[in-house]
């Protein structure tokens, strides 16, 4: 199950609850392939266009909870036609590579995929916490 909380703590957020209810399927806690399915299909359906800088996915099932850092797909986002900065940059033996820039003020949630399979869980911060109860 899942609701979107928007809230106005320092900033204004709109927080992503999963929670974990049925054991017959896998808990977004414990897999970030589920987490991250599900993320992506309510950012591009219910969230589309809010800056994913706004945006937090809180997971919770029983009685653990975390927060996950939402990570672009770098990938995704330029296929896409996002706006971005490529700069060509000469490594050692005379390759080349592109580094590539966005802003983040430009990253729209369902605009591009996102992911949490790097992101280490952190507490969830009391503001957030309290706002879901």
């Amino acid at each position: 199950m899942f609701r979107i909380a928007i809230i106005a703590s320092s900033e204004r957020l709109a927080v992503v609850h999963l929670w974990h209810v049925n054991p017959a399927f896998q808990s977004p806690l414990s897999s970030y392939v589920v987490r991250d399915q599900i993320l992506n299909r309510i950012l591009d359906s219910q969230l589309r266009g809010v800056p994913l800088k706004a945006v937090r996915l809180v997971v919770e099932d029983a009685d653990e909870s975390a927060l996950f850092p939402i990570e672009i797909d770098l990938q995704d986002y330029i296929e896409r036609g996002n706006p971005h900065e490529a700069t060509p940059v000469v490594t050692g033996r005379g390759r080349f590579t592109q580094r590539f820039k966005i802003r983040s003020e430009l990253v729209l949630a369902g605009l591009t995929r996102v992911h949490t399979s790097h992101s280490k869980p952190v507490a969830v911060p009391r503001d957030i916490a309290r706002a879901l109860r």
